[in-house]
């Protein structure tokens, strides 16, 4: 670091001490002026002398000048003295205001020198008031505030005809001459303003010090170690005791900048180690010895070795078959794939966002499908997308199923298929798994995200490891432990509740499938090729009347064919872990927890069809949507046994339904026809756009993992990868912006209203959000 320039403020020497030790009294400090005035005062009389408002401040301003006069600055730089006291700024005005205010100003001066001996005494009374309110020292915000004003050539040109005068030797004491001045001036007169001009002038660099490293004990590490220790005596050592002056100019805040917000500095040492020549001979022997494709599955090996013994068509053959081979051409694809979707997989990947800044946008909130995912039948056989489900650790990677959604085909498949799809290459899978039945259900583990559970039409499930290829099932079940031949329409992971038990289940977090009969059954994956399965559930078939929706009640004498509801869909609670619905053709949800067997915990019936479909607001854990086959939507909030809110459009039945992961206030509706997007801000009445994606029939959709796209998959077996276009901003208070929406939509009901004002904040903490899982 260079050494601190050092500035000093002296008072003149030489011939200009002599000369002011000849000056007269105005050269005197302020107090002493005052001693000799009133001493004067006191032996002779003072003849009648009336100042000008305007004087006091002129004789003020000169007083500043002649300190200022009186100083000299000087600066020490390499060892020589150079005078740097600042130059008056001479400004030259050439208009017509500013002569008129020179005039004015020089026949101020002449009427000063008739003044004589009170000079002094003016000029002590003006300080005295000045520090009282009066307000001659003007802030830089007073001197802004006036900059244009045309008050000061005003008040000069009427300063002779009506300024008040003051008589301080009518007054019998000094203490009624400063409360007359002082109510005079307060009362009937305002200050005038001050034209500044701010001219820019050239960057001077005081001071700079960067940050550099260097290696120790170096002619480098040597000078920053001195420098250093340099800064450390200027700064928190002895050198820091010494005169400093604090001062401003031009702006009334002084801006600082600390060390602090500086990189931390790396410490580096330097450390040695010892190797004899026997271990370096050792080691480099070993290498030497070790086998360059014995890190190769065995498998594999001996596969390489099996083909090189048969002929050229059959090796063709069997290389496709290598797993190698197989990594070998998915990364092939995938690049081959970027070159015609790069800009779709942008959108997806939410790299080409819509700017903040745009100037034109229209709301129409609409849908740009990005990919279309063809369905890989290799034996031409129509199956529809039966369940979906993203990658929780990677969100390129989504798995879809293959097999029967709705009994209304004219055609059911008999076998099913599992594609494993990467957004890097939508033309082919990435895994694909057969079946001799239809897949019904799938899920990711969210805690294992390599595992992928899997539930066929014949009721069995098992887990595949889809990181490996050409690998068999992890676990399947067995009769034994799952019984039912029902289709597995749902699958859900919960959270491992403890410890391994005593049995043998490992620590892999079990899962919970549901059955079409009504049963629910946790399986566990242990040591060995099958699951583990328990019963949790079994329902039955609502007797009496349950929350919510009225119903009328059925006869006595009538007899169900089914004792037991057909279910539908499972849904998990966002907060609960243990929390889990299921919901029934009958449209009743029923509120179960994993702690309690063969019973439920409560019922509430939402729509007078089969509901199918559960979700809740990614702001609020107690407010969620259901949707039926009775053609509506409707909103519910934990506690309250009605619907917030009911949304129809047309007369269909809703096969799916969700709230919006970007936008608090936006629902996505999905029935076999067309996909509706709701606004609840704007509309409860009818959606603001609808899109229809072609002419098979929808069966259901699902949110990407960032929320900002959404997947509809169809009969034919066709997966649309839509973005959001044209979308609103999304509001910066998620939470505020649904709860006005909300109270806005029941604000016609007043009982409704009541009971939604009694239950209060019914958010996640701290206004957070949470995706439902």
């Amino acid at each position: 670091m260079a050494a601190p320039k050092v500035t000093t403020f002296s008072k003149p020497s030489g011939d200009d001490k002599t000369k002011g030790s000849q000056d007269d009294e105005r050269k005197l400090p302020i107090q002493k002026k005052m001693f000799l005035l009133d001493k004067r005062t006191s032996k002779e009389a003072i003849p009648s002398t009336r100042l000008s408002y305007y004087e006091y401040i002129d004789m003020e301003v000169q007083r500043a000048l002649d300190i200022r006069d009186y100083l000299k600055i000087e600066e020490t730089i390499d060892g020589e003295v150079l005078d740097v006291t600042p130059k008056p700024i001479e400004v030259p005005y050439d208009t017509e205001g500013y002569k008129k205010l020179k005039q004015k100003v020089s026949c101020i001066q002449k009427r000063r020198g008739d003044s004589g001996g009170f000079k002094g005494t003016a000029s002590s009374i003006l300080r005295a008031k000045s520090s009282r309110g009066v307000g001659f020292h003007l802030s830089m915000e007073d001197i802004v505030t006036g900059i244009g004003s045309e008050r000061m050539l005003t008040d000069l040109r009427t300063s002779t005809a009506i300024s008040p005068y003051i008589d301080i030797s009518s007054s019998s004491s000094s203490s009624s001459i400063e409360d007359k001045t002082e109510k005079d001036i307060k009362t009937k007169f305002n200050l005038p303003f001050i034209r500044v001009v701010l001219r820019k002038t050239e960057l001077i660099l005081l001071y700079e010090q960067q940050s550099m490293t260097a290696i120790k004990n170096t002619e480098d590490g040597n000078y920053a170690e001195k420098d250093n220790k340099e800064y450390d005596y200027l700064t928190i050592g002895k050198g820091k005791v010494r005169r400093r002056s604090d001062a401003e100019t031009q702006t009334n805040d002084s801006l600082f900048k600390s060390r602090k917000v500086n990189t931390i500095r790396k410490d580096t040492t330097d450390t040695g180690s010892y190797v004899s020549y026997f271990e370096m001979f050792d080691t480099y022997r070993k290498l030497e010895e070790v086998d360059p494709f014995a890190l190769e599955d065995q498998e594999d090996k001996t596969e390489k070795e099996n083909i090189t013994k048969l002929s050229r068509e059959q090796q063709f053959a069997a290389i496709v078959k290598l797993p190698s081979f197989h990594w070998a051409s998915t990364v092939l694809k995938r690049l081959l794939a970027g070159n015609n979707f790069e800009t779709a997989q942008r959108r997806f990947r939410n790299m080409d966002s819509i700017p903040l800044t745009i100037s034109n946008i229209n709301y129409k909130y609409s849908l740009q499908n990005l990919f279309t995912i063809q369905p890989y039948a290799p034996d031409n056989e129509r199956r529809a997308v039966s369940d979906m489900s993203f990658c929780y650790s990677n969100s390129d990677i989504l798995a879809v199923s293959y097999g029967i959604y709705s009994y209304q085909a004219a055609k059911l498949p008999s076998t099913g298929e599992v594609c494993i799809w990467s957004i890097k290459n939508p033309c082919d899978p990435e895994r694909y798994y057969f079946y001799n039945y239809p897949v019904v259900a799938l899920e990711f583990s969210p805690y294992m995200p390599n595992l992928l559970a899997i539930g066929l039409f014949d009721g069995s499930i098992e887990v595949r490891d889809i990181s490996k290829f050409s690998q068999p099932p992890v676990a399947i079940s067995q009769r034994s432990s799952s019984p039912g031949v029902d289709p597995v329409l749902a699958i859900k992971w919960i959270k491992q509740g403890g410890n391994s038990d005593d049995d043998g289940v490992d620590d892999i977090d079990p899962f919970l499938s549901l059955s079409q009969d009504g049963s629910v059954t946790r399986f566990h994956i242990i040591r060995g090729p099958y699951l583990l399965g328990n019963k949790q559930m079994s329902l039955e078939r609502i007797e009496g009347k349950p929350e919510g929706l009225p119903v009328t009640v059925l006869n006595a004498a009538t007899q169900e064919a089914n004792p037991r509801p057909q279910c539908l869909n499972l849904t998990k609670h966002p907060l609960h872990a243990d929390i889990y619905y299921i919901l029934t053709d009958e449209g009743c949800l029923h509120k179960c927890s994993t702690n309690y067997q063969h019973h439920y915990l409560e019922v509430l019936k939402t729509h007078k069809g089969a509901v199918n479909c559960m979700d809740f607001s990614p702001w609020s854990p107690k407010l969620f949507l259901t949707c039926g086959n009775d053609w509506f939507i409707r909103i519910w909030m934990e506690g309250i046994f009605k619907p917030l809110i009911t949304l129809q459009n047309m007369y269909g039945p809703y096969q799916w339904a969700g709230w919006s992961r970007t936008h608090s206030t936006i629902l996505i509706a999905l029935n076999r026809k067309q996909c509706e997007i709701w606004d609840l801000k704007r509309s409860t009445l009818k959606p603001v756009s609808v899109h229809k994606l072609g002419s098979s029939y929808n069966t259901l959709a699902l949110f990407s993992r960032d929320g900002n796209s959404i997947a509809i998959g169809n009969e034919r077996g066709k997966v649309f990868l839509l973005a959001y276009e044209e979308m609103p901003f999304a509001p910066h208070y998620q939470y505020d912006a649904l709860e006005k929406a909300i109270f806005n939509a029941v604000n016609n009901f007043p009982e409704l209203l009541i009971e939604l004002k009694s239950l209060g904040y019914f958010g996640y903490p701290n206004k957070g959000m949470v995706i439902p899982p």
